[in-house]
């Protein structure tokens, strides 16, 4: 009887906490869709996003089913889940990890699928792109960290990592939305000291920060491509695919070795560790290839921006930056 008694409270207990659990997940997905419909009635986007179910949990995340933008009854893409959690929106510290998944066009093929980047490589009809965000902005610590995870099947995955310091002046630059809407009108009618009104964004300093690409299709295909319509194959003289291949090895090797002749790599750490791993990547050797800035006291927008674009290589050596497979 009392094992009985026992058990029955347990399953109260749990019963109990189930009910609980419920409740504050249907608040809390109630709270989720007013916050959403809220932010997107302040940016003016209410009619442009619909989604056809949100689930929130008491901790914070929540996930958005069957997303569409663009009005209801034409809508331009399509998402089919997007995941939000760690958001944190006060005072001194704005932070979050949203996560999109299945992002398409109306006719399935993804939201990629039609840029110059993608089309080059002589496919189009992709699968829809992931895309992950996480951001963590420290306002008393005057810093930031982004991160960003693409994933395009059958052609790239990219993963951008970046530490920033001096962000407070970019950060309520561009929370004012009045402000930005001034500096586009002054833009556009050439009025005033546009160098002066976006001084903020000149302080923001770039302390560290990596890309990483990896291949997943797009690369073999464009070497394809350029063997078909860039080398031509001897006619008696065996196998053109062995004669093209054979061709486009040499062509990448003969590039290899100017590049490191002609130090056209001369803004990175070691001139000829770069060329090499981009002569590998772009031959197909190897399927990855990873960007790392190291400044040693991070470099600031106005340094970048100071040589006017003359010398990219003085301004890539103020990053101490390495190039590897």
């Amino acid at each position: 009887m009392i094992k009985q008694k026992k058990a029955l409270i347990a399953g109260g207990v749990v019963a109990a906490l189930a009910c609980a659990w419920w409740g504050l997940g249907a608040y809390a997905s109630g709270k989720a869709e007013d916050e959403l419909l809220a932010l997107l009635d302040k940016t003016g986007q209410r009619d442009m996003v619909h989604w056809k179910s949100i689930s929130a949990s008491p901790f914070g995340s929540a996930k958005l089913k069957e997303v569409t933008i663009g009005s209801a009854g034409s809508p331009i893409a399509s998402i089919e889940t997007v995941r939000i959690s760690g958001l944190r929106n006060t005072r001194d510290r704005q932070s979050g990890d949203v996560t999109i998944e299945g992002a398409a066009l109306p006719n399935g093929n993804s939201v990629l699928s039609q840029t110059d980047l993608i089309r080059q490589a002589g496919k189009s009809d992709l699968p829809p792109a992931n895309l992950r965000v996480r951001w963590d902005y420290q306002r008393d610590d005057d810093n930031a960290s982004i991160h960003l995870n693409l994933e395009q099947p059958d052609a790239l995955n990219a993963e951008l990592t970046l530490g920033l310091e001096r962000v407070n002046g970019a950060a309520a630059l561009a929370e004012n939305g009045a402000a930005l809407g001034a500096l586009g009108m002054m833009g556009i009618m050439g009025m005033g000291r546009m160098d002066r009104a976006l001084a903020p964004l000149a302080e923001v300093r770039i302390t560290e920060g990596s890309l990483l690409l990896k291949d997943d299709g797009y690369v073999k295909r464009s070497i394809e491509l350029y063997k078909r319509y860039n080398i031509a194959a001897v006619p008696g003289e065996g196998n053109p695919d062995k004669q093209r291949d054979k061709l486009f090895d040499k062509f990448i090797d003969d590039a290899r070795k100017q590049c490191v002749q002609r130090k056209a790599m001369a803004g990175f750490k070691d001139n000829d560790d770069a060329c090499e791993a981009a002569a590998n990547f772009a031959g197909g050797e190897d399927r990855e290839i990873k960007l790392t800035l190291n400044p040693r006291n991070g470099v600031s927008v106005a340094e970048m921006l100071s040589g006017g674009g003359r010398d990219y290589s003085k301004v890539l050596a103020l990053f101490s930056p390495t190039l590897k497979n």
